[in-house]
């Protein structure tokens, strides 16, 4: 079989998701290490776990596994909608935030096309512009590793279809303020989609920082993604959703697949909604972790970026590699960064007070050497 004669041509610009030791769930990072103990602080997880009342309904709804779910999951668009002051039609549903982004890309890019993104953020964002045979265009980073909207300003052309924008950003947790974004996105010619990435956006907490819900009754153009995979704890049920105006939606709806969320993930979105509880002490809990390492960090003298989400960029001043294996050996598992050319860097999600706790004076042990 010549498989390079039968694949697309944009196959050798796609790797399959392989996962090192960072990617991996607890219980096999536990056997690749060998130890009985491991905390994961590498996938910006939420550490409280889902709501009660999410696990409630999810409980109840498998016992009708037996049918298909809503195809467009009204009762969570309509939950959203008045939460966010949108109508329903502003609202669609998807199989997480990644799903979202390679729905927009099925949408908008076609091979002759371009997105730009920013140097320093999610993959996800150039794999799915990959995936739809479209050319990404990289543009460089403000010297604090904020997202430059000038420097995309720069590097539209008559080929640009969309911009990707990840706000609070990920791996940096830096936020664009709002007034800045709103001057952008008046500048960004009206056939160029402008994409804001909010998956952290209930962290977000400081000065500067607005939702772009607010814009999208505005701009025609500005799709809003967000996901119940961060502060409502609903990572492995795989829900997103993103907000635009309707003929936006509708255009995305005309390649989204029918039943793309399961309905025991759209029992726990829906139930998710209605604790505000549970995202207040999730939010608790990321703060004093926060504070702790950035304290900690303040003691060591090393320098990290100011973050809005709930993990922290910190550059180690060693090898990045180097501090990554020592911590992995006692069982702390963080992210590397190598990937974006921060070779000294990690980033570190928030855990449990008591975990945190913990790993600062790990940490302290392991940079100490």
């Amino acid at each position: 079989m010549k498989l390079d004669q039968m694949v697309r041509s944009v196959y050798p610009n796609l790797t399959p998701y392989t996962c090192s030791l960072a990617d991996l769930p607890v219980e096999e990072m536990k056997q690749a290490l060998g130890l009985e103990q491991v905390y994961k602080l590498s996938f910006n997880e939420n550490p409280l776990g889902p709501s009660s009342k999410a696990l409630n309904a999810m409980q109840q709804a498998l016992s009708q596994l037996n049918l298909y779910p809503s195809s467009s999951g009204e009762a969570v668009q309509g939950k959203i909608a008045e939460k966010e002051g949108v109508l329903p039609e502003n609202v669609i549903l998807s199989n997480g935030a990644d799903e979202m982004i390679i729905l927009v890309a099925q949408t908008f890019l076609e091979p002759e096309d371009e997105a730009i993104i920013p140097e320093i953020c999610f993959v996800q964002y150039m794999a799915s512009t990959y995936l739809m045979g479209a050319t990404p265009v990289f543009t460089p980073m403000k010297a604090d590793l904020g997202i430059d909207l000038k420097a995309i300003l720069q590097k539209i052309t008559e080929k640009t279809k969309v911009i990707f924008l990840c706000n609070p950003n990920n791996p940096t947790g830096t936020v664009i303020p709002a007034d800045e974004l709103q001057a952008f996105i008046k500048q960004v010619p009206e056939n160029v989609l402008v994409v804001i990435d909010e998956a952290y956006h209930e962290f977000a907490d400081g000065d500067g920082y607005r939702s772009s819900v607010e814009l999208v009754s505005d701009f025609a153009n500005v799709f809003v993604i967000r996901t119940f995979s961060k502060i409502y704890s609903l990572a492995a049920a795989r829900i997103g959703y993103g907000i635009g105006q309707a003929a936006l939606v509708d255009a995305i709806n005309h390649v989204r697949p029918p039943f793309n969320v399961n309905s025991i993930a759209q029992a726990g979105a829906l139930a998710s909604l209605d604790d505000a509880e549970h995202v207040a002490e999730s939010r608790r809990i990321n703060q004093f972790g926060k504070q702790l390492l950035c304290k900690t960090l303040d003691e060591l003298g090393l320098s990290y970026l100011s973050s809005q989400a709930n993990f922290v960029c910190v550059n180690t001043g060693k090898d990045g590699q180097e501090v990554f294996d020592r911590l992995a050996e006692r069982g702390w598992i963080v992210r590397k960064l190598t990937g974006y050319g921060l070779n000294s860097s990690l980033r570190i999600s928030i855990g449990r007070p008591e975990e945190m706790e913990a790993f600062v004076e790990v940490f302290k042990e392991v940079l100490s050497k």
